[in-house]
């Protein structure tokens, strides 16, 4: 009867014993993932964690079916076929989370930092008369007057009937002056090829838009005003997406491992059961 009972808590005792170590293991190499996402890369935590959870998995089985001297020969011969499947769904699942995450997450990030560029172009005359088309050239004439070296003025008078003053509603320093209107716009000027190159922005929909060179000498119109919206969009967006994954990367890995999980401790409790009567019957 000793020499059962002793089967038995080998069994369970390993078995406890495997738990444990894979479960502190997992949680340290967790821990240090968060800590030098912090430090580093907040990615690395979220792209390390599913990893070191599938892993676990894995490891924690792969420990039961190599070890028949535990759990009896017999085990390698049933464990087999669930644990290549649920830890390929495991891995597979991961993956796919992993990918849609890290796609997404970049897709996004790439909005966010582009979101300020309105237009591109090869020539800079063009990303000039860009900004100096107001955009309402068919309902006003037009005059800029050059006020200093960072501000200048335009007149918007009609060509036919009187103006609308919602027309300018986008414009600051706006003056009603007789049939015409006045309103303050901004003056940049931007370095191209060596030359100093003087603006004035115009554009009613980019009147906070100005000339960025790019690394690549591609020629940038871009808008700060516009790109905190989008920006905020799309990290917003970015996160959600993030947060949906988790959620269901965790709903999903609990479907795969609680019936798995199920299955094995029936499956070892069994084998310590056999163990304790077929050495009983010995006795």
């Amino acid at each position: 009867m000793t020499e059962g009972i002793l089967d038995k808590k080998k069994i369970l005792s390993y078995n406890a014993k495997k738990r444990a170590f894979v479960a502190t293991v997992a949680v340290v190499i967790g821990i240090a993932a968060i800590v030098l996402g912090m430090y580093v890369n907040d990615a690395i935590a979220w792209i390390s964690l599913p990893v070191i959870i599938a892993a676990a998995f894995v490891v924690d089985k792969v420990l039961i079916i190599v070890r028949p001297d535990i759990y009896g020969k017999d085990m390698l011969k049933r464990g087999r076929t669930p644990v290549i499947a649920t830890t390929t769904v495991v891995a597979v699942f991961t993956a796919i989370c992993l990918l849609s995450g890290i796609v997404g997450y970049q897709l996004a990030m790439y909005t966010a930092e582009n979101a300020n560029v309105v237009a591109t172009y090869d020539d800079i005359g063009e990303a000039v008369d860009f900004l100096q088309t107001s955009g309402l050239e068919s309902k006003y004439n037009v005059t800029v007057t050059i006020d200093t070296k960072f501000g200048a003025t335009a007149v918007f008078s009609p060509k036919s009937g009187e103006y609308d003053i919602e027309d300018f509603k986008d414009y600051k320093h706006v003056e009603e002056s007789g049939n015409s209107v006045k309103a303050g716009i901004s003056r940049y000027a931007v370095e191209y090829n060596g030359e100093e190159i003087s603006y004035y922005v115009l554009n009613e929909k980019h009147l906070k838009a100005k000339i960025e060179i790019a690394e690549d000498g591609m020629i940038n119109v871009v808008d700060y005003g516009q790109a905190f919206g989008i920006v905020l969009g799309a990290t917003f967006g970015a996160v959600v997406q993030i947060a949906v994954l988790a959620i269901v990367y965790v709903v999903g890995i609990i479907a795969a491992i609680v019936p798995s999980e199920i299955y094995f401790e029936k499956l070892i409790r069994n084998e310590a059961k056999k163990a304790e009567n077929g050495n009983c019957l010995q006795e």
